[in-house]
């Protein structure tokens, strides 16, 4: 039993080799037929005459050019002439302001989530101590600030305070709109030294076709190329500067509105005040 189950098991070992070199010898001349362009001769060349085998080693240097032609950043401010020295300027300056302003805002602390709720709910259980006793546990605040300087200088007079508020509130806002301005006109000129740039880019090519005896594609084309480059130039480096401009001075109207909201919550207090009234 045992030799013929080693019988048996040799004959289906040999049966499955079989199958697969079969298989193997199918799929080689279906792949034979499916390619044409090979034919035998190649394997005999290349073992008769192995001195044809540098040919593709030859046409190698024939794709440099391809590798060379491959556009760098250094190439196309050198193609963009002139005017992309001005936008490297601004653009190192944009990109400069734009760091300083967004670590600013994100480490200075303007007002936190909630503010003016607290504030109108601590004013709703006690009034102006109420407003003490807040203004107390939310020191460190730039809106905090405003308010306790302004209410330092009001004298329980309602319109003193709001005069309190509008010079702290100014002093503020200068130091968080720092630098916008030159943010927004980075914004404004770069686009603008960008279309210069492609001016004076089709000036250059109309002047090579005024000096070709025969006008072709390669005549203009250093000029085309050179306008189009200083066109994208000016608008790269304007949209960042615009963007984080608008982002930026949404965040300084955010805390204006903020710092009136709250001010105004006073204000009323210290006009019941005024008025003999309880809050």
């Amino acid at each position: 039993m045992n030799v013929s189950c080693n019988l048996a098991k040799k004959n289906i070992t040999l049966s499955f080799v079989i199958a697969l070199i079969t298989i193997f010898t199918i799929v080689g001349k279906i792949e034979a037929q499916a390619n044409p362009t090979t034919p035998s001769t190649e394997t005999t060349q290349t073992t008769e005459a192995p001195q044809e085998t540098p040919a593709p080693v030859a046409q190698a240097p024939e794709q440099t050019p391809t590798q060379d032609s491959e556009i760098g950043l250094v190439k196309l401010f050198v193609t963009g002439g002139w005017s992309m020295w001005p936008l490297l300027l601004s653009s190192i300056v944009g990109f400069g302001v734009i760091l300083e302003r967004m670590y600013f805002f994100f480490t200075a602390k303007l007002i936190r989530k909630g503010y003016n709720q607290d504030l109108q709910d601590a004013i709703d259980a006690s009034g102006m101590q109420g407003v003490d006793e807040f203004l107390k546990a939310n020191e460190g605040q730039k809106i905090t600030d405003v308010l306790k300087n302004g209410m330092e200088v009001s004298q329980n007079d309602p319109e003193i305070f709001a005069a309190g508020i509008e010079r702290e509130a100014g002093e503020v806002m200068t130091l968080l709109e720092k630098g916008l301005t030159v943010l927004s006109a980075v914004s404004t000129i770069a686009p603008l030294v960008g279309f210069l740039g492609t001016v004076s880019g089709m000036i250059n090519a109309f002047d090579a076709i005024a000096n070709a005896d025969q006008v072709n594609a390669k005549v203009v084309a250093g000029g085309i190329k050179e306008a189009l480059i200083t066109t994208a130039a000016g608008l790269i480096v304007a949209i960042p500067a615009m963007t984080f401009y608008q982002y930026l001075q949404g965040r300084v109207g955010f805390f204006t509105s903020e710092v009136e909201e709250a001010a105004n919550k006073i204000y009323k207090e210290y006009l019941k005040l005024k008025a003999g009234k309880k809050a």
